[in-house]
C-alpha cells in the first residue's frame, strides 16, 4: 500500500518509536515541547517547517525518510541543500577529478556535459596510445562522438555501435535540447563535421544507428559496455560506468572498468608492451 499524503504524523511518530524516544526526550532534542509534537503525530496541528525540521533533525533519520516526511507534510525535500550547498569540496574541480582518476587501476577520463574529454588519467592514454594535451589541444577534437570514425579508434571497439549509440542518446535527450542530424545545433554541426571526416564505412552507419537510438534520459549514474580488441595483445571487456563528478560544471567521471580475468591480463600486457 503506498503511503498518502496524510499519513505523515503516522510516519513521524513511528520513527519516534523506532528509535524508543519519548515525546519528552525527542521534544528536549529538537527544542519542541512534547504537546506539540503529539499534536503533530495525531495530525491535530500542521507543523510549520522550521518547527519540523527541528523534529527531524533531532531524529537523524536518513534522507529518504526525512523527505518522504516533509513532502508528505506539503513541504519541498531538503535533500538538494545537504550537499554542495553545506560542503565545499562536496563536488570535484575539474583538477581534484583529474588528480583522483590517476588513482584508478583501470582507464578513467573526466566528460563535460558535451562527452568532451576533459582530462584521463594514463592507463586511458596508454589504452587509447595518445597524448592528450599534445594531440587534441581543440576540445571539439576530444569529443569522444568526433573521434568515434576514427580508425585508430573505432577498429579496435568491436560493439562499435553499441558504444555509438550511448553517445548518440546523450545528444538525443539531452538538456540543452535533443540534437537533430538533419538539424543540428551550432556546436553539433562542428562535432559531426569532424566525425563525417572520419572512414566512410563508420560515417554511413551513423543515420541508421540515429534512427534506431532512444534518447537517454540524464542520469548521475548510468553504464554502457566497451568490447576493445587491442591487435596482438588481446580482447578487453571494459563496464564503462558514468558517474557525476560536478554537477554545477557538468562533469562525470567515466571509468573503464575490466570485466574478468582475461581482460584484466590483457590490460597488464598492454601496460608492459607500451612501455618498451
Amino acid at each position: 500500500m503506498q503511503p498518502t499524503a496524510n499519513d505523515w504524523p503516522q510516519a513521524l511518530r513511528s520513527a519516534r518509536v523506532a528509535l524508543r524516544l519519548s515525546r519528552t526526550a525527542l521534544g528536549r532534542i529538537a527544542g519542541v515541547s512534547s504537546a506539540t509534537i503529539k499534536a503533530y503525530e495525531f495530525g491535530l496541528r500542521q507543523p510549520t517547517r522550521i518547527y519540523l525540521v527541528a523534529i527531524l533533525d533531532a531524529l537523524k533519520l536518513e534522507r529518504q525518510a526525512r523527505n518522504d516526511i516533509l513532502v508528505r507534510a506539503g513541504f519541498a525535500p531538503d535533500g538538494e541543500g545537504l550537499g554542495a550547498t553545506s560542503y565545499p569540496h562536496y563536488m570535484f574541480s575539474p583538477l581534484a577529478a583529474a588528480e583522483h582518476i590517476e588513482q584508478m587501476p583501470w582507464p578513467a577520463f573526466i566528460l563535460n556535459e558535451y562527452t568532451e574529454v576533459v582530462a584521463c588519467n594514463s592507463l586511458t592514454e596508454l589504452l587509447w596510445d595518445i597524448d592528450l594535451e599534445r594531440e587534441f589541444p581543440n576540445p571539439l577534437d576530444r569529443n569522444l562522438m568526433s573521434v568515434a570514425s576514427n580508425p585508430r579508434f573505432a577498429e579496435r571497439v568491436e560493439n562499435w555501435d553499441e558504444a555509438m549509440q550511448a553517445g548518440i542518446g546523450v545528444f538525443k535527450g539531452h538538456h540543452r535540447g535533443p540534437e537533430d542530424v538533419e538539424n543540428a545545433g551550432p556546436y553539433f554541426s562542428q562535432v559531426l563535421d569532424r566525425f563525417l571526416a572520419g572512414d566512410p564505412k563508420y560515417t554511413s552507419r551513423l543515420l541508421e544507428l540515429w534512427q534506431e537510438t532512444l534518447p537517454r534520459e540524464p542520469k548521475v549514474r548510468w553504464e554502457y559496455e566497451v568490447l576493445w580488441n587491442e591487435p596482438g595483445l588481446g580482447r578487453m571487456r571494459f563496464l564503462a560506468v558514468v558517474n557525476t563528478a560536478n554537477e554545477q560544471d557538468g562533469l562525470a567521471f567515466n571509468d573503464w572498468i575490466p570485466v574478468g580475468a582475461e581482460s584484466w591480463e590483457c590490460l597488464g600486457r598492454l601496460k608492459k608492451h607500451r612501455k618498451k
